[in-house]
This record gives structure tokens, sequence and C-alpha cells, in this order.
């Protein structure tokens, strides 16, 4: 880690000092309901790295000697095939913590973290925070609460991949991002992350060709709006119809089988 730390550049070194870090915590949805001993303990023991675009924080396999927090960027969460191809797990935007592996002796890492841009990541040593955990029961639960919702979301993946259609899968794994991400404008439901299409393709088991017709079905009939990277939903509740095959409160596009 001190490698990347030395790349910080001075401005940001400066923001992500100990002082940066505590308001960057009370600020952070995951840890602002902390006591300011929690918060003051943790930010004290978090050190800084810059990561750039296509940087691996991690790999698969990995002995699991940190965990971290994102605290600018975004990161994806992927794992090989036994083709040789790549499947996203997940996305994560800032202010979440991964890595969590480290707190069970002898765990390595499940899959393989990678910077979707340029990236701050804000780690600390498992020694370090097992002892944070042993006195600040509430940071163990704060983690433990991200934990489920991290297993929660594994297990619905699971169910979406096991389906058969490859639009549902799509229009799922689009609410799910919204769900967690999602942020609403003039225009609509923004997905909340910078998503490309081959992204969309990796996080649902299909290909490319297959989730670009897919969401250019979608944005003919007006449910969704697409930019470079961006995805805005116009139409939440026909996207809902479509993910869970009920029928549509309108017209459903037609998007060929893959």
């Amino acid at each position: 880690m001190s490698a990347n730390l030395q790349r910080l550049p001075d401005e940001t070194r400066n923001l992500w000092c100990e002082g940066g870090r505590q308001r960057f915590l009370r600020a952070s949805p995951l840890f602002h309901s902390l006591p300011s001993p929690v918060l003051d303990d943790l930010a004290a023991a978090l050190r800084p790295t810059a990561w750039q675009r296509g940087e691996f924080i991690f790999r698969e396999a990995d002995p699991a000697q940190n965990v971290y927090v994102l605290a600018e960027g975004r990161l994806k969460f992927i794992q090989e095939t036994e083709d040789g191809r790549e499947i996203i797990l997940h996305l994560i935007p800032s202010g979440e913590i991964f890595g969590v592996e480290g707190l069970w002796a002898g765990k390595n890492c499940r899959a393989t973290a990678v910077a979707m841009d340029q990236a701050t990541v804000l780690g600390v040593a498992v020694p370090k925070l097992m002892a944070l955990l042993a006195i600040h029961p509430s940071l163990t639960h704060a983690i433990f609460q991200v934990m489920g919702a991290r297993l929660r979301d594994s297990e619905a993946r699971v169910r979406d991949l096991q389906t058969e259609q490859v639009e549902e899968r799509i229009a799922r794994t689009v609410l799910r991002l919204v769900n967690r991400m999602g942020r609403k404008t003039s225009e609509g439901i923004d997905v909340g992350v910078r998503l490309t299409r081959q992204d969309l393709a990796e996080l649902t088991g299909t290909t490319l060709s297959t989730a670009s017709r897919t969401l250019s079905a979608w944005s003919r009939d007006g449910l969704i709006r697409t930019r470079r990277e961006q995805v805005i939903i116009l139409d939440p509740h026909r996207l809902a119809a479509i993910a869970e095959n009920l029928p549509p409160p309108g017209s459903r596009p037609h998007v060929p089988a893959e």
C-alpha cells in the first residue's frame, strides 16, 4: 500500500489526512451514526491509497490482509469462469466497505477488485481492525449489516443467473442498482453509477450484443433513456413488471431471444 500512498498528489493527500478521513466517515451512510470515539479511532487507522482505471486493488485468491473503504471512484468485483469469461459479481460506489473476507482467519479474497476509474481507497490492516472491533461493538454491528446485505445481494444474483429469460435478468440487475445507488433527477431515476453495456452484460451473464439490443428496445419503448455510461429509468413500474415476468401496465418491447 505504501507505493500507492506515494502516488497521491499533494492536494489529494491533504484531502485524505486524518481530519479529512473523519469528515468522510461522518458523512458516510454506513458510518455516520457511530459514536465519535469510534469514528475517530477508525479514521486514525485507515490509510489512503490511489488507484488508476484498470488497476487491481487485490486479486482473487490473494491473502485477505486488509479491509477497505472506497473513498472516491467506483470498483467492480470480477471472477473468471472455467471457459475464461469474466463475470462482474457486483459494483460498489464510494462510501462502501469491501475486503471483509480478511476478518476470518485464513480467508483469501473471493474475487478480483478492479478500479473502474481513478479511485481513492482507505485501507486498514486486519489485525488493527480486529482490535477496534473488540472495543467498539457498534462498529462490529455496522460491518455485519453490510455483510448481511452483500450476502442477500449475492443470493439474488444467483437466482437471477438461473433465470432463462435474459430480459428479466437485465431488468432485475438494473433495479437492484437503482435500489442501492439510484437518485432522482428531473428526467427520471438515474441508476447512480456509470455503467457501460459491457458492464451490464458481465453483471447479467449475457453477451454485449444481447445487452445492447435489450437497452435499445427499452429506450425505443420509453422505459429508459441511455447516454454514454448512463442509464435513466423513465418508467420504473413497467421495468419492474419485466423483472417479475408480470403482465406489463402498458406495451412491452419485444427483445429477440438470446
